[in-house]
Parts: C-alpha cells; sequence; structure tokens
C-alpha cells in the first residue's frame, strides 16, 4: 500500500526539466509559448506550478540592411575557409592591377599630356601614334607616315611652319630615321630642314629694324614705350583699331623671338649634322668639318649683331653662352683630332671664357675639360720642340709653363666640382691633366715627381675603367722605371 501510494504521489509531481527543455525549445520563436504549455496540470501544486511558469520572448523583426550583412559575412567567412589560397592572390592581383593603372595615368597626366597640349587635338592624335612607332615599337615607316600627316594638319591649321611645335615635328623624323639606323636619310632631312629654316631667317634678318634690334619687343620694355603711352593717354582710340594695334604687336614679338630660336636650332642642327657625318655610317669627316664651321661662324656672327645692337650676348630665346662655347669647343675638338692644334686653341680660349663667364665662375666639368685641352694645345707641341703656330712669338719654356699653369688649373678646378652625373668626364680630364704634369716633370728631368703623377693618373683611369688609357700610362711608368735604372 505504502509503495502504491509513493508512486502516485511521484506522478503526480510535475517534472519541471521536462518543462525547461520544453521552454528551451521554443526560445527562438518569434510568437508566445503554445498555450497547451500555460494550461495547468490536474493535480499540480499552485505554488509549484508560478514557479516555473515561462515568460513571453519579445523579438525585433531584421530589416533588409541586416540580413544582407549577416549573409555577406557568412559568405566571406565560407570564401576564405574554402579559398585560402587563391583568395589572397586574387586580392594582391586587383591591387597590383589598380596601382599599375594609376601609375599609368598620373604619367599620362604629368608628363606624356602636356607634350601635347600645344598642338591642336589632330595634329596630337597623329603624333602620339608617331611617337609610338618610335620610342615604343620602332617602325620607321609608319612613323614616318604619322609624321607627315602631323606636318600636313599643322599646315592646314595654319600654325606657323617655323614654330617649336611645328620645328620638333621636323626633328623628329630625322632622329627616327637615325635610331632606325638609316643615317643617310636622317642626313637629308635634316640638311632640307636645315636650309630651309636658315633661308626663312636670313630674310627676316635682313630688314634694317631686326640688325639694330628695332623691335617692339625691346621698345615695349623701354623709356620710349613709357612716353608713348603717356603722350597718346589723353586720345580716344577705337577699341576694335587697339585691339588690331595689339594683335599686330604681339605677332611683331612673336615673330622676331622666333627667328633667335630658329637661329640657334640652325646652329644645333648643323652640330648634329657634324656628328651623323663622323659616324661610322658615314665617315665622312671634310662634310663634318663644314657643318661645324658653318654652326661656329653663325654663332659668332650672331654675337656680333648683338654686341653692335647693344643686346644680350648670349641667353632669351637666343642660345646661352654655355651653348655657344660648345658650338667652339665642338669645332676645336674636331681641328684637335686631326692634328690642327694651333686652329684649335684659339676655339678652345674663346669657348673657356664664355663658359666661365656663364657659369659666374663657379667650376664645373665643362670648364675642366677645355682646361685640360688647352694644355695638350700648347704642350703637345711644346714637348716635341715645335712653337705654337697661333702664337710664334712665344718661346717655348714659355709654352712649357703655361701648359703647367693651365693642367694644374684644371686638377685644382675638378676638385671643387660637385659630384654629378657629369663626374666621368671630369675625373677623365683630371687624370689626362695630371699625365700632362706628368711628362712636364719627365721634360724637366724629375722622374720622382713624374712617377708620383703617372701613379695618380693611372689610379683614377683604372677607378673610371678607362683601361686603354691606363695602359698608356703604364707603358709611360714601364719606359721611366727602365731609364731610372
Amino acid at each position: 500500500m505504502l509503495g502504491a501510494a509513493a508512486s502516485r504521489r511521484a506522478v503526480a509531481i510535475p517534472r519541471t526539466l521536462a518543462h525547461r527543455h520544453h521552454q528551451h525549445a521554443f526560445s527562438f520563436s518569434t510568437r508566445s509559448i503554445p498555450s497547451i504549455l500555460r494550461s495547468r496540470p490536474t493535480g499540480a501544486p499552485t505554488s509549484l506550478l508560478r514557479s516555473v511558469q515561462p515568460t513571453t520572448i519579445q523579438t525585433r523583426p531584421i530589416s533588409f540592411a541586416q540580413r544582407m550583412k549577416r549573409g555577406y559575412q557568412e559568405a566571406s567567412r565560407g570564401i576564405w575557409r574554402n579559398n585560402p589560397i587563391l583568395l589572397p592572390l586574387a586580392l594582391l592581383s586587383v591591387a597590383t592591377a589598380t596601382a599599375i593603372f594609376s601609375y599609368i595615368a598620373y604619367k599620362e597626366a604629368t608628363e606624356v599630356g602636356p607634350q601635347y597640349h600645344k598642338f591642336p587635338p589632330p595634329v596630337a592624335e597623329r603624333l602620339r601614334t608617331a611617337i609610338y612607332y618610335t620610342d615604343v615599337k620602332l617602325n620607321p615607316v609608319k612613323a614616318i607616315d604619322a609624321y607627315s600627316e602631323a606636318i600636313k594638319l599643322a599646315t592646314e591649321l595654319h600654325m606657323h611652319p617655323y614654330s617649336d611645335e611645328v620645328m620638333g615635328i621636323r626633328l623628329q623624323v630625322s632622329k627616327c630615321l637615325e635610331m632606325a639606323g638609316l643615317v643617310p636619310a636622317a642626313i637629308q632631312v635634316l640638311e632640307k630642314t636645315r636650309a630651309d629654316a636658315y633661308h626663312w631667317v636670313r630674310t627676316r634678318m635682313e630688314t634694317e629694324a631686326f640688325k639694330n634690334g628695332e623691335s617692339d619687343y625691346f621698345f615695349a620694355r623701354g623709356p620710349s614705350a613709357e612716353k608713348g603711352e603717356l603722350a597718346a593717354g589723353p586720345m580716344k582710340v577705337d577699341p576694335a583699331i587697339a585691339e588690331t594695334y595689339e594683335k599686330m604687336k604681339e605677332a611683331e614679338i612673336y615673330e622676331y623671338g622666333q627667328v633667335e630660336k630658329t637661329l640657334a636650332k640652325v646652329v644645333g642642327m648643323s652640330i648634329k649634322l657634324a656628328e651623323l657625318y663622323k659616324s661610322d655610317y658615314i665617315q665622312d669627316d671634310q662634310k663634318a668639318e663644314e657643318a661645324l664651321e658653318f654652326a661656329v661662324q653663325l654663332s659668332l656672327g650672331e654675337v656680333q649683331r648683338r654686341h653692335q645692337a647693344k643686346l644680350p650676348i648670349g641667353g632669351g630665346n637666343w642660345m646661352t653662352l654655355t651653348e655657344i662655347g660648345t658650338a667652339l669647343s665642338e669645332l676645336g675638338q674636331h681641328y684637335a683630332s686631326q692634328g690642327k692644334l694651333d686652329l684649335s686653341l684659339p676655339l678652345y680660349l674663346r669657348a673657356f671664357d664664355l663658359i666661365n663667364a656663364n657659369e659666374g665662375g663657379t667650376p664645373s666639368c665643362k670648364q675642366v675639360t677645355l682646361m685640360y685641352n688647352i694644355s695638350a694645345c700648347i704642350g703637345n707641341p711644346a714637348l716635341d720642340g715645335v712653337s705654337p703656330s697661333s702664337d710664334p712669338g712665344v718661346s717655348r719654356a714659355e709654352a712649357i709653363e703655361a701648359t703647367r699653369k693651365w693642367a694644374q688649373g684644371a686638377i685644382e678646378r675638378a676638385a671643387k666640382v660637385e659630384p654629378s652625373e657629369e663626374s666621368v668626364e671630369c675625373d677623365y680630364s683630371c687624370a689626362a691633366a695630371k699625365v700632362m704634369l706628368g711628362q712636364l716633370a719627365v721634360f724637366h728631368n724629375k722622374p720622382e715627381e713624374a712617377l708620383k703623377y703617372y701613379y695618380e693618373g693611372k689610379d683614377i683611369y683604372d677607378r673610371i675603367e678607362a683601361l686603354s688609357d691606363a695602359e698608356d700610362v703604364s707603358r709611360l711608368i714601364k719606359d721611366l722605371e727602365k731609364k731610372k735604372k
């Protein structure tokens, strides 16, 4: 009896664990607990039922954006888990491509685009094609066709035939042919361009106003212009006439400036022609000399005209003093290569004066090279017992002393030059000057001093990898050491 009663009481007590299990199962529903669970079981104590009464869970609906975000999060976790190697590579590829395209856009905006902004769009379009077939994928046939079309369009659009832009196109044609190895064709184009430009310059320079520098280009900046403006102040001028006059004035100033620029380009083209004539393709020293002489004559003639007109000798639209000096030194170097030291010496001296004046006395590699060249032009004939033909009145001893001063000056100036890309040229000239001082020491019977200069020069030649020159100095050292024994 007692056992049966105990079992009935145990059955009558509700199982709270089972009830909690039901509560947990429905805890994620958006609705309240079902009514069947809220009904009170028959025969259960009231206090116990109250203790396990479930509460209703209130939830808010998820928005579309939240569902999308949750979906993306789950998808991203799945992508990283499923593609641990390919996904990083894909992201790296996208980043690299973005960087490359950004760099290309930057180059286009800062370097490539500005080269064409002075050209009308049709001309610029053909130029882009021509430059591509010149600098990127060399194809002279397609490049020349594009250049020709660009020049034709420039003429139709009334661009100045000797403006910087049009002249640049014509010079690019010669450059393209040279790059393709068609040097005779490049010379032909450059000769035609130079002849046309020089004829136009001569035509413009024959006017008396240009010879004397009498142009609005100068009067617009002088006191006479101020007086004219004050005198014309009270007068009433038709705006249309004034505008036309200003345009004519601007055209005259532009024309005058283009004459000077074109003349400078003629000098540059002559120097380039000399380089092409001396190249391995042609090897015509006579025509190279003629081209260099033409460049020097033009330069010195313009210097004289500007001096007589009381204009700046260098600068502005015309060549700088350094550029004029470079033209002189090119001809001097050509004469020196042919053994005409008496002709090269005055050119070197004049070039050094111009370059030194333009650079304000600041040491440079050009100065060092010219100083050594001057010492060589004086010293080599003197060491051979020949008086300088440029100045027969100079004795051999005076020539030797002048050589020493110029060579020593080249070494001292080279030590003051700031390191740059031209330092190799500077070092080469410095080494050659030391060898020259060594030869002078041998002449004065000072073998120890000569060996010192020889070894210093050889060390510099070895450092700049001038192997042939280093070998020549080594032979001088061996010969001198044999004589000492």
